[in-house]
Parts: structure tokens; C-alpha cells; sequence
């Protein structure tokens, strides 16, 4: 089957040898059938998230002194200020209990479709919706996967202009990588996803923490 990969588990894979690389992508396989099980909504994103923290969990234990330099926390935000990626059934979990989004940054990225839409727009606008002014996450324990699965051990402020990769140092956890490349895997099921600002404002505009459907492409 076509498998929706985070960027990290793409180079990740790009440094193993084919018989490696082969058992990544039987994990992966079997991530997917597992999660393919749980019923679709806010309790299969509460799945994906536990699955990444204990993920999180075991690369900290078997790998301590990478965590060690790990220099993410409270405040340090400026990923929070470019394209934070949810799924469908993320977007049901933060719309049924996460507090309110920011209107004014919800209606702004309502129509944006790519992680380029937030290249160039001041900060303010590009930050998730559902950061706090004081740089700290507002739904940290709803959080999505992707942010439980960034991990930085360069200085936070070469992360302020989001593409100066040469200058971030990332840890990638490859049992981190296999549980959301399973979640987007699964997402991209059927039709296109929806961009997240759109799907998370149907929701919420609809008052309630599910949908039959996503929004039509047009609204």
C-alpha cells in the first residue's frame, strides 16, 4: 500500500540498508492495521498520542544521552508559528476538549492548503491557533503528534525562521515517526483530507466535536 510519511521517517529510512529498511516498513504495516482498528474520531487520536508518548518514553530510556540535549520547552515556540498539522480525527479530539482557537487566526488560515501558505506572513497570523501569548501551548495535553514528535537539540532561536534546517539539529525517534506516518497513513484514506484550518473551523463552527463529513472542498 501508497504510505503518507513524515519527512522524518523518510530520512530515516534513507540511511538503512534494505533489510532494515524492510523491517521499518513491516512496523509501519503493522502500526497502520493496529490503529485501522480503532474506531475513527477523537478516540483514535487519543490512541495515536498515547502510542507516541510511550514511544517518547522508550527512546528516553534507551537513549539518554541524546534526550539529554534536547533543548525544546514552555515558551520555546516558534515551531507553533508555522504549519501545525492535525488529522481528521485530531481535529474531532481538540474541537470536543480543547478551549477555544484564536478566531482571527482560525478565519485567517481557514483557507490555507500548504505548509507554503505560511511562508512570509507575519507571526502573529502564521502561529497556531491555539497558542498562547505567552508562547505556551493551550491544549499542550491534547497536542497534536506531530508536536509530541518534534525533538531539537540546536538553540531554539535557529528554529525562528523554520527553514534554516542547516542550522537545526533534530532528533529523529524512529518509534515516534512509524506511530504518525501510521496516523497520516491513515488519514489520507478515501478522499483527500481536508486542510487542518478548514476541517478544525467546520468543526467548531458546527458547535460539536464531530462530523459525518469533511467540509466540501470549496467552503
Amino acid at each position: 500500500m501508497d504510505y503518507r510519511t513524515t519527512k522524518a521517517f523518510d530520512h530515516f529510512l534513507g540511511g538503512l540498508g534494505q533489510g532494515a529498511r524492510e523491517e521499518a516498513l513491516r512496523a509501519l504495516a503493522r502500526e497502520v492495521q493496529e490503529l485501522r482498528e480503532v474506531p475513527r474520531g477523537a478516540g483514535r487520536a487519543r490512541e495515536v498520542h498515547r502510542r507516541v508518548d510511550a514511544a517518547q518514553a522508550r527512546f528516553a530510556a534507551l537513549r539518554p544521552d541524546v534526550i539529554g540535549q534536547v533543548r525544546c520547552g514552555r515558551g520555546c515556540s516558534h515551531c507553533c508559528r508555522l504549519w501545525v498539522g492535525v488529522t481528521r480525527d485530531e481535529a474531532e479530539l481538540l474541537a470536543e476538549t480543547g478551549p477555544r482557537p484564536d478566531p482571527r487566526r482560525l478565519e485567517a488560515q481557514r483557507p490555507w492548503t500548504s505548509p507554503a501558505d505560511f511562508i512570509g506572513r507575519p507571526r502573529e497570523e502564521a502561529s497556531c491557533v491555539f497558542l498562547g501569548p505567552d508562547g505556551a501551548c493551550g491544549v499542550y495535553g491534547d497536542r497534536p503528534s506531530i508536536c509530541r514528535a518534534v525533538l531539537v537539540a540546536s538553540d531554539p532561536e535557529a528554529c525562528r525562521d523554520g527553514g534554516l534546517a542547516t542550522r537545526i539539529t533534530a532528533v529523529i525517534n524512529p518509534y515516534v515517526e512509524v506511530c504518525v506516518s501510521a496516523a497520516l497513513t491513515l488519514d489520507a484514506e478515501g478522499d483527500p483530507p481536508p486542510p487542518a484550518g478548514r476541517h478544525l473551523a467546520h468543526l467548531l463552527g458546527a458547535g460539536r466535536g464531530s462530523s459525518p463529513a469533511p467540509p466540501p472542498p470549496g467552503s
